[in-house]
């Protein structure tokens, strides 16, 4: 696991609109989706292992994220507008999905659930 990443243990996965696009192959799916790649986005997880950098997360805890991976460091992540970054890949679109065993995500992408919730 990179030095910034999280390692998640897949538990469940949900299906969306976008998975559907997938599933039929439609025109955005044919020209957006780089093949062969695992897809899905929608998840949750257990973390197994986190990267030397990562201080905010513990191996154990129960962890979704952000489906949308972007730089971090151009004019729009810095001024907050993340979802306008130019170096933005898709989990699931453009970057493998999370319809596997485990998938691997930046600290930034990462959210911690309550206990309890289910």
């Amino acid at each position: 696991v990179a030095a910034n990443d999280v390692l998640i243990k897949v538990g469940r996965t949900g299906i969306c609109g976008t998975d559907l696009h997938i599933y039929k192959w439609d025109d955005w799916a044919s020209k957006t989706v780089l093949v062969p790649l695992v897809v899905g986005h929608e998840f949750v997880g257990e973390i197994v292992e986190i990267g030397e950098d990562v201080r905010d997360f513990r191996v154990g805890e129960l962890v979704s994220g952000e489906g949308h991976v972007v730089c971090g460091h151009c004019r729009n992540c810095m001024a907050g507008r993340r979802h306008l970054c130019n170096d933005t890949s898709g989990i699931g679109v453009t970057r493998p999905g999370a319809f596997a065993e485990y998938i691997a995500l930046p600290q930034t992408n990462v959210w911690v659930h309550k206990p309890g919730i289910d």
